[in-house]
């Protein structure tokens, strides 16, 4: 019972150092995790056992890919990009803004949506700063088309990864069940641009300006371009097979970003400013204090009052809004981990298998609803602090998200009672 209370208190404490956006947050949140281990309140919370409570999976795909998108902006490519971008979009910044957004929702649903932002988040803050419009609003925009399009199959974010290991369906089965709910969602982002993003003539002239330049004199070294770019692309088709070649997508990203440091000539001190370790070390402390969390069966026993709804329909509207709310204020991953094995459990009981479909569509969903809803959320503010020096405050990402996620958790409600009614 002291145990339970002791990590209560520490899991709320960083909670409530995240939302009132205290100064070194990170620092703060990694250590309360190390207090956690130091008391001893998980006998997992170990040296020997910290590959179990810490996802190095997720810090080793971040940190290989900062260091390749680190040796890939010094060539210019992120400018060069951001160019072509606004050609695309023809010089106006919602039709561009909306191109990027349908970019980064499809490159999601095939590669993983952190490894997404992290190419295309200097891209959108360029083309912010270019048409001067907020870059806050439009790094949010960014996050949300990024988890929706990891919603849409099995291998796009962490959570339906866990959820299709857990329940064995197939990865076309992810595509047919929830691509176009996916799809729904992301042209009803489209149609917010026109209220996140506010148009006049000093943007227009911006971007016109930015359009006119000569996409290739932002280049500062081409060979080293396309030596980098075809590791990128290397990395990113591996990715893809991770699963054939039986390598972590972890150790794929490292290997990419050790051959980029070699081909660059740069040393781990050389990109050292470029790493995003303050959002390294803030996943090293959450992770460690879910896993207390769950370990003292304190995240098990509130997921568990859901075996008492007997109505099938409620229990798909329940799993919905519930994982919803939970993914927004415990993150994805601890969410669906801790919602998966109670779903299983219904299911042996003879419930539906749609119930599958209303906790992957509520953890999609939900987590965009806060900052720290997702890792990409996290990794999206860090990246606009590091870009730009401004931030999102827990109100301003929730103010920007609440009606888009409210309307789809709405549709996603009567979407799963329409799929378990017609038996597909």
């Amino acid at each position: 019972m002291v145990k339970q209370i002791a990590a209560s208190i520490l899991f709320f404490s960083a909670y409530y150092v995240i939302l009132t956006r205290a100064r070194r947050t990170s620092v703060k949140v990694f250590l309360l995790g190390l207090i956690a281990a130091v008391l001893k309140l998980s006998e997992g919370l170990t040296t020997e056992n910290i590959s179990h409570v810490v996802d190095f999976n997720t810090i080793g795909l971040l940190l290989g890919m900062m260091i390749i998108v680190s040796v890939l902006k010094s060539t210019g490519f992120f400018q060069m990009a951001s160019v072509y971008a606004v050609r695309l979009g023809k010089g106006d910044i919602k039709r561009t803004v909306s191109l990027l957004v349908l970019f980064i929702a499809v490159l999601s649903a095939f590669l993983d949506n952190v490894t997404t932002l992290l190419i295309f988040a200097p891209i959108l803050f360029l083309v912010s700063d270019a048409a001067e419009v907020d870059p806050s609003k439009v790094l949010v925009l960014g996050v949300i088309a990024s988890n929706v399009g990891g919603m849409a199959t099995m291998i796009g974010d962490p959570p339906n990864i866990v959820i299709g290991n857990a329940s064995g369906l197939s990865f076309v089965s992810f595509i047919v069940h929830l691509a176009p709910m996916a799809f729904l969602m992301l042209l009803i982002l489209l149609r917010m641009l026109s209220r996140v993003v506010s148009v006049d003539q000093s943007s227009e002239a911006g971007l016109k300006r930015l359009a006119s330049t000569n996409p290739r004199e932002a280049i500062t070294d081409k060979k080293l371009l396309l030596k980098i770019a075809t590791i990128f692309a290397a990395t990113v088709f591996a990715f893809a097979f991770h699963d054939v070649l039986e390598v972590d997508i972890a150790f794929i990203a490292l290997l990419g970003a050790a051959l980029s440091l070699i081909v660059a000539n740069k040393s781990f001190e050389d990109v050292a400013k470029e790493v995003e370790w303050d959002t390294l070390f803030f996943f090293m402390g959450l992770f460690s204090l879910t896993h207390v969390m769950h370990e003292l069966g304190l995240l098990s026993k509130f997921a568990s009052l859901i075996s008492m709804i007997h109505s099938r329909t409620l229990l798909l509207v329940v799993l919905v809004w519930l994982s919803a709310v939970m993914s927004s204020l415990l993150s994805a991953v601890p969410t669906t981990v801790v919602l998966v094995p109670v779903v299983k459990y219904l299911i042996e009981l003879g419930y539906s298998p749609h119930l599958w479909w209303a906790i992957a569509l509520g953890v999609g969903l939900g987590s965009n609803l806060t900052p720290i809803g997702a890792a990409v959320n996290i990794v999206g503010i860090s990246l606009l602090k590091k870009f730009t020096g401004k931030s999102v405050s827990f109100g301003e990402f929730f103010h920007t998200s609440f009606a888009w996620v409210l309307t789809g958790l709405t549709i996603a409600s009567l979407y799963v009672i329409v799929m378990a009614f017609v038996g597909w």
